[in-house]
C-alpha cells in the first residue's frame, strides 16, 4: 500500500537540468533539490546554478550517509562531500535515501516510514557554508500534506516547499490533527499510547510555560509512529520548527513503554523547545550533559507534578543517575573531559540539576526550586542571543569551594573516595542516600565486560524490555556481531536476576572460563573470558530526594 499510495499523482520525470530555471520565484542562483516520494523512501533531484567538481553538504553525518543516501554507482559520497568518480565537473545529481536501518545515540535519523508517508530529517538536504542555498520542493501525491510548514507554494510548479530547519512529515492529510500540540500519528500507533502522548504533551505545555514564565511562540508538532524492525526501547528528537518525533520500537506496545515512561519521554523532549530551542546551550556537544540533564530533570518533577511518578519512583531514578554517573564518570568531572554521548551524558547531567535543585531549596527554605534558576538562567541569555553554558547554570546554581559541595564534587576529577564525599553532601542538604547494589550498573559492567573480551571498537545494548537486550554489536565483535537479543547470561536473566548474573559472570572470569549468552533457553553465544570482572561499581539507593 505504500508503494502504491507514493506512486499516485506524480506524472512524469522532469528533466533535472531544467529545474533552476523552472523555478524564478526562488532565484536563479539556488539550488533546486526536487524530492518525489517511492515506494523504499525518497528521491531527491538537485539541479546546480553551475557547474561543478564536488558538493559539500552542510553535515557530514558519516554514518547516517552511509546508511540512508545512497548515489549513482559513478559518483561517490565521503566525509559529506559528492564527486564524480572520473573526477569531471557535473551540474546535477540524484540521491536515494532509505529509512534508517538502526536507531543511533545523539543522531538524527535521515528518514522514518510514517505509516504511508514519511518523516524526514530536513538539514540533511542543505549545502555547506558558502555555497547557495537549497531550496526543496517535495512532488506529493493528491491528499498529502507537509507539516510543520510554512506551505510556501512555488506557483511554477504547484509543489510544497520541503522545510529545512528540522523535521517534517509528508503524507497523507488525516494522519495530521491540529491543535496544541499539532499531531500527526502513524496508524500503527495504539490509541491507548496515543491518549496517554497527548495528555502529557499538553500538561508539560502548561507546566513548563507556567514555571519558566515564557511562551512558545508556535504550537509544536509532534510526530509519533511505531518502528517494527527496531527490537526494545524508543527514541525521541527535538529540532527547529519547531517539531518533535517520538519512534516506539517493536510491534507492539509492551510493559517498558506503559504510563509513567510514555509521560517522562513526552515531557524530556518537550522541555527541549525551551532549552534547546527558544535558548540554546552555547557548547551544546561539549556540554551535552547541560542541557540532557536539564530536560531529564525536568522530566522527572514534571511527571512527578502530573501523578504519573510518586516519591519512591522518582527515588529510584535518581538512584540510578547517580549510580550510573559514577560508573560512567570514575575520575574525571564535568569540568574535565564530560560525557559526550551515552548514558553518561543524562546520568552526570541530572545529578548535576538534582545537587542544583537541593541547593536552592535549601539556601530559600524551600520557596524556590530548580525551575527558579532556569528560569532566571534563560532571562540572562536572552540578553546574549539566547545562548546559555555550563559556566553560567554553575554560578547561578551556588557553585563553591567548599569541601562539602556536591556540584564541586561533579566539577572537579576526583578518586574513588569522591562519590561517598559527593553522597555525604547530597545528605546533608536533605537528600537520605544510602550504599546498596545497582541490578542497572551491574547489567552494565557485566555486559560490557563480556564485549571487551570480542568486541573491537564501539559496544553497547539497547534495554526497556522487561526481559532482555539487544547488543549493539554490528560486525564489530566476533561471536557477538549481528546485534543479537538476549535474555540470559550466565544461566540467570539479564533482566530480571542481574545481580546473580554478575555474581556467575565474575566467578566464571576468574577462572577464564566460557560465558553462555542465551535467548528462550537456547544458547545464542559463548564468550571465552579472559580478563578477571573489576569489582562491583559503587550504587546507591534514594530513600528521600528533597
Amino acid at each position: 500500500m505504500a508503494g502504491d499510495r507514493g506512486k499516485l499523482g506524480i506524472g512524469g520525470l522532469v528533466a533535472v537540468l531544467a529545474l533552476a530555471m523552472a523555478d524564478l520565484a526562488w532565484g536563479q542562483a539556488s539550488i533546486i533539490a526536487r524530492v518525489t516520494p517511492e515506494a523504499a523512501g525518497l528521491r531527491a533531484d538537485y539541479a546546480l546554478p553551475e557547474l561543478v567538481d564536488h558538493f559539500v553538504f552542510q553535515e557530514k553525518v558519516n554514518d547516517v550517509r552511509a546508511d540512508t543516501w545512497h548515489v549513482p554507482d559513478d559518483m561517490v559520497l565521503a566525509n559529506g562531500e559528492l564527486r564524480r568518480k572520473d573526477g569531471r565537473p557535473f551540474q546535477a545529481f540524484t540521491v536515494q535515501i532509505t529509512p534508517d536501518s538502526a536507531p543511533r545515540d545523539r543522531r538524527y535519523p535521515a528518514l522514518t516510514r510514517i505509516g504511508d508517508g514519511w518523516q524526514v530529517y530536513g538539514p540533511y538536504f542543505k549545502a555547506a557554508e558558502g555555497a547557495a542555498a537549497v531550496r526543496a520542493t517535495i512532488v506529493a501525491p493528491k491528499g498529502w500534506v507537509i507539516t510543520p510548514s510554512a506551505r510556501v507554494l512555488n506557483r511554477k510548479t504547484g509543489d510544497d516547499a520541503l522545510p529545512l530547519d528540522g523535521w517534517a512529515f509528508a503524507g497523507p492529510a488525516d494522519y495530521v490533527t491540529k491543535g496544541q500540540p499539532t499531531l500527526v500519528v502513524a496508524p500503527n500507533v495504539e490509541p491507548t499510547l496515543r491518549a496517554d502522548i497527548v495528555g502529557a504533551a499538553r500538561s508539560a505545555t502548561q507546566l513548563y510555560t507556567r514555571r519558566l514564565g515564557v511562551s512558545l511562540p508556535v504550537a509544536p508538532t509532534l510526530i509519533v509512529t511505531r518502528v517494527p524492525q527496531f527490537s526494545m526501547g524508543w527514541q525521541g528528537d527535538t529540532t527547529d520548527g519547531p517539531a518533535a518525533s517520538l519512534r516506539f520500537f517493536g510491534a507492539g506496545r509492551s510493559e517498558g513503554s506503559e504510563g509513567v515512561t510514555v509521560a517522562a519521554f513526552v515531557d524530556h523532549e518537550f522541555f527541549h523547545f525551551w532549552n534547546s530551542r527558544l535558548f540554546h546551550s552555547r557548547d551544546g556537544d561539549g556540554e551535552a550533559w547541560l542541557h540532557e540533564g536539564m530536560a531529564e530533570y525536568a522530566a522527572l518533577l514534571a511527571s512527578r507534578e502530573q501523578g504519573a511518578r510518586d516519591e519512591v519512583q522518582v527515588g529510584r531514578e535518581l538512584a540510578s543517575h547517580l549510580t550510573g554517573c559514577a560508573v560512567e564518570m570514575r575520575e574525571k568531572g564535568l569540568g574535565v573531559a564530560p560525557p559526550r554521548r551515552g548514558s553518561g551524558v543524562y546520568d552526570c547531567g541530572v545529578l548535576a540539576q538534582w545537587s542544583a535543585d537541593l541547593k536552592i531549596r535549601k539556601a530559600s527554605n524551600g520557596r524556590k526550586d530548580v525551575f527558579d534558576l532556569w528560569r532566571g538562567l534563560f532571562e540572562e541569555a536572552d540578553a546574549h542571543a539566547g545562548a546559555y553554558d555550563g559556566a553560567g547554570f554553575l554560578k547561578a546554581a551556588g557553585l563553591s569551594q567548599e569541601a562539602d559541595d556536591p556540584l564541586r564534587l561533579l566539577v572537579e576529577p576526583g578518586g574513588a573516595e569522591r562519590w561517598p564525599a559527593l553522597v555525604a553532601a547530597l545528605n546533608g542538604l536533605g537528600a537520605r542516600v544510602i550504599q546498596t547494589r545497582s541490578p542497572d550498573a551491574e547489567r552494565q559492567q557485566t555486559l560490557y565486560h563480556l564485549m571487551d573480551q570480542v568486541c573491537q571498537g564501539r559496544k553497547g545494548y539497547y534495554g526497556g524490555d522487561p526481559k532482555r537486550v539487544k547488543l549493539d554489536t554490528e560486525s564489530r565483535c566476533g561471536v557477538l556481531n549481528g546485534d543479537p537479543i538476549i535474555d540470559s547470561v550466565a544461566g540467570h536473566g539479564v533482566v530480571t536476576d542481574a545481580l546473580a548474573a554478575r555474581d556467575a559472570v565474575a566467578a566464571i572470569c576468574t577462572t577464564g572460563g566460557e560465558v553462555p549468552l542465551g535467548l528462550d533457553g537456547k544458547i545464542v553465544a559463548t564468550v571465552a573470558c579472559k580478563t578477571p570482572m573489576p569489582q562491583r561499581p559503587l550504587a546507591w539507593a534514594v530513600e528521600a530526594w528533597r
